[in-house]
């Protein structure tokens, strides 16, 4: 392993997390429709997706920790290690990636608002069709007669 397979799988890491961002964004745009059979083929092609960074991101490690000879080695410390054009590249790697994944989170952040929205909208929704139910009231109503009322004797006299 060499620094060109670190920078490799650099490069397919930001790729991956590319493709993510624009399925993400792309998600956005189905939940405000409320498109489900388009969310629920979006979700499989996301699960896809992080496989795939999974597998990136386990390459790269290995091939960090070859050039390292550490078990957790970061960015800082693989830099070292290499000569001027790969740390170079590197760098640009990371800073791309950085910015790939903060522009990440944030459409996240809206994508989960917007589920948490639809959530309330439902719930409402079924509050109304389906309100809830009074509590029986086992008390003497106010206003009611009956039969019985003007008696301070039960319906059951029971003289003994």
């Amino acid at each position: 392993m060499s620094s060109q397979t670190i920078i490799e799988s650099m490069e397919t890491l930001l790729d991956l997390h590319k493709q993510l961002l624009s399925m993400t964004v792309e998600k956005t745009e189905v939940l405000q429709k409320n498109d489900i059979e388009a969310l629920s083929k979006m979700l499989r092609e996301e699960q896809r997706l992080l496989t795939a960074i999974q597998v990136a991101d386990q390459k790269r490690e290995k091939a960090s920790k070859f050039i390292t000879n550490q078990g957790e080695a970061t960015v800082s410390n693989i830099l070292k290690e290499l000569n001027d054009a790969d740390q170079e590249k590197m760098s640009q790697l990371q800073i791309a990636l950085i910015q790939v994944l903060g522009e990440l989170q944030e459409a996240n952040a809206l994508n989960q608002q917007l589920l948490e929205f639809s959530l309330q909208f439902v719930n409402m929704n079924l509050d109304l069709l389906a309100p809830e139910q009074e509590i029986p009231n086992y008390t003497k109503e106010q206003g009611t007669d009956n039969a019985y009322s003007g008696n301070d004797r039960s319906m059951f006299d029971s003289k003994a």
